[in-house]
């Protein structure tokens, strides 16, 4: 067997209990191989030899229990490329459960002891899905107590009786990656894109980080969410590797792909990319998703710049967490500085980030882009990008680039610190688009109320300017109750042509174009009457002035009930006759809401 396919399937780790312990290691770049293990925080207290059982597969055992031991591993390398001896001396367990920093060394964790994740919860049905991608430490910039950000704190914060995730009405958390990270030594801020072990939740946010206490304190923070009724989404990245590199160390060049000069690949833009079609790295990449799942109640994924993700382990990350969640939630970054992979994976079972969709909405409400492009988006991107609009997760902003409000701001540099009064309606019409396509919608932390970074692009080493502050929340509060609606509606039953489960038929939507604007549009769902719930109709203007829509021939003689002017949702229960005509206008949208079950058009 070739060194670059070699595969086990035996455990792989450290293994403590009364008998004794034994750690099984896969390390092909290894000439010898020993564990270093230690009780406290000092040097260790022993080593093992471990002997090497099979081609580049290593086992070391002692009669003694060193449950709660740290350990670490050393090798004699078999090639030393590019690192110095004192690297080979401690080497992260790519399989440790726990780790004290981002290098180790790991813990020695009694897996009869492990949580055991909850069966009964379940993420709501991926057309129901509302997320919201944040950062904990970003986050807990909202809560009342203060202190280090933790596992902890961020389970209590949950608790609070006003808590903004809540008040929002999100039902799905999507968390920047809390896997073992680089740079977590001290009390830096890391936005976690650098995982050095795939199994640890990490330790910074522990509450005693020499004990292991990450473990039961990341499954409370799940559970926490669970108790509320929000899934868990982890962002997660299997594309490339931080440091200490214990892959590197431990495997030369197996688990990396390399370019013709020898030198490491570099489509992640990040130093390195996973070689994940080796047998081993995809077996690494498996085992720890099933971990999450198991272990923790992790509800679904985020796969960071998944276009370096092979389709082989893709369509086997599909298997291997459907076989365990059927209800498992699987979304895709789908691109790299190496190509784009949404069109290769429309006929799957995961979603996808649409950059699309947040670039061209952007350059919708600013005026730049014609009704053409917002009709595109409305069904779901399908026929085209999507087979059904549920692969389609929109957005606006997320962690990386512009925050949306310095995105499209009128002030100079792109400091959305004080909008104007036109950056704020246009945001009011950029929310209105997202929850009426159909598609999972997805917002940002604090996009909601106008977060904004002061004009900075790549903050993610500046925990400043991404920490949320209530100050903002209480200064937009309008805007945050405007979303919340939004959000209420979307998953109400009046808003069930919204979260069309199929790709849309023939017939489901219907538009009557603004006179004279090339933009502006109205767009009236379930137009046939075929398909559950009522009909709605959406009237959207970006441009500075007002405009005129012809809507005669609308079904059911016309008579809608107002469920949104754009600033605010309407209580009542009344409806009207909304005419041949409407004028709407600058910078505006309504929503309607046809006043009895649709029809069938004959």
């Amino acid at each position: 067997m070739a060194h670059g396919e070699l595969y086990y399937d035996v455990p792989l780790g450290a293994f403590p209990g009364e008998g004794g312990t034994l750690f099984r290691i896969f390390a092909p770049n290894a000439f010898q191989l020993s564990i270093r293990f230690g009780s406290g925080p000092g040097g260790p207290d022993g080593t093992l030899s471990a002997r090497e059982i099979a081609e580049g597969l290593w086992e070391a055992a002692t009669d003694r229990d060193l449950r709660n031991f740290s350990y670490a591993i050393a090798i004699e390398p078999k090639n030393r490329f590019a690192f110095s001896a004192s690297d080979f001396a401690q080497i992260l367990d790519p399989y440790g459960l726990a780790c004290r920093g981002a290098g180790g060394p790991a813990i020695a964790v009694d897996r009869n002891a492990l949580p055991r994740a909850e069966v009964a919860h379940g993420p709501a049905p991926l057309g129901d899905l509302v997320l919201l991608e944040g950062h904990l430490r970003d986050l807990l910039g909202l809560s009342s107590s203060g202190g280090r950000a933790t596992y902890g704190a961020f389970s209590r914060w949950l608790e609070e009786k006003n808590n903004y995730l809540l008040s929002l009405g999100i039902n799905a958390l999507e968390l920047q990656p809390l896997q073992e990270m680089e740079g977590t030594d001290g009390d830096s801020y890391r936005w976690g894109y650098m995982p050095t072990n795939y199994f640890s939740p990490t330790w910074i946010y522990a509450s005693n980080r020499a004990d292991g206490s990450q473990i039961g304190e990341f499954a409370e923070l799940i559970r926490s969410c669970h108790r509320r009724s929000l899934a868990f989404v982890l962002d997660v990245v299997y594309n490339h590797v931080g440091n200490p590199n214990a892959l590197r160390l431990l495997g030369g060049d197996y688990y990396f792909r390399t370019c013709a000069d020898g030198s490491l690949s570099n489509c992640s833009g990040c130093g390195n990319d996973l070689r994940t079609e080796a047998p081993m790295a995809r077996r690494l990449i498996l085992d720890s998703l099933e971990h999450l799942i198991s272990t923790y109640g992790v509800d679904g994924f985020r796969f960071d710049l998944a276009e370096l993700i092979d389709g082989e382990t893709r369509r086997a990350i599909e298997e291997r967490v459907r076989r365990i969640r059927p209800d498992a939630i699987l979304i895709a970054e789908p691109w790299s500085f190496r190509g784009h992979c949404a069109y290769d994976m429309r006929e799957s079972s995961w979603s996808c980030w649409n950059d699309d969709f947040r670039d061209s909405i952007r350059r919708y409400v600013l005026g730049q882009s014609g009704r053409d492009a917002l009709h595109y988006f409305a069904a779901g991107c399908t026929g085209h990008l999507t087979r059904i609009a549920l692969q389609s997760v929109n957005y606006t902003a997320s962690h990386d680039d512009f925050c949306w409000i310095d995105g499209i701001t009128e002030n100079a540099r792109r400091d959305g610190t004080e909008p104007t009064e036109r950056d704020i309606r246009r945001s009011r019409l950029m929310f209105a688009i997202l929850f009426t396509c159909l598609g999972v919608p997805m917002v940002a932390e604090g996009q909601d109320f106008l977060h904004s970074k002061g004009g900075q692009c790549n903050t993610y080493e500046d925990g400043e300017r991404n920490l949320l502050r209530p100050e903002r929340l209480v200064q937009f509060r309008d805007l945050h109750r405007q979303v919340a609606g939004w959000i209420r509606f979307r998953i109400s039953e009046a808003g069930r042509p919204l979260r069309l489960p199929m790709a849309p038929p023939e017939g489901f939507f219907r538009y009557f174009p603004a006179r004279d604007s090339s933009s502006a549009t109205a767009i009236l769902y379930n137009a046939d009457g075929a398909g559950e719930g009522g009909r709605l109709l959406f009237l959207i203007n970006p441009e500075e002035r007002e405009v005129f829509f012809d809507l005669s021939g609308l079904p059911e003689r016309g008579i809608f009930r107002l469920v949104t002017d754009g600033e605010h949702f309407v209580d009542a229960d009344g409806a009207e006759r909304i005419g041949d005509g409407r004028r709407l206008g600058p910078i505006g949208c309504e929503l309607w809401a046809s006043a009895t079950p649709a029809k069938p058009t004959v």
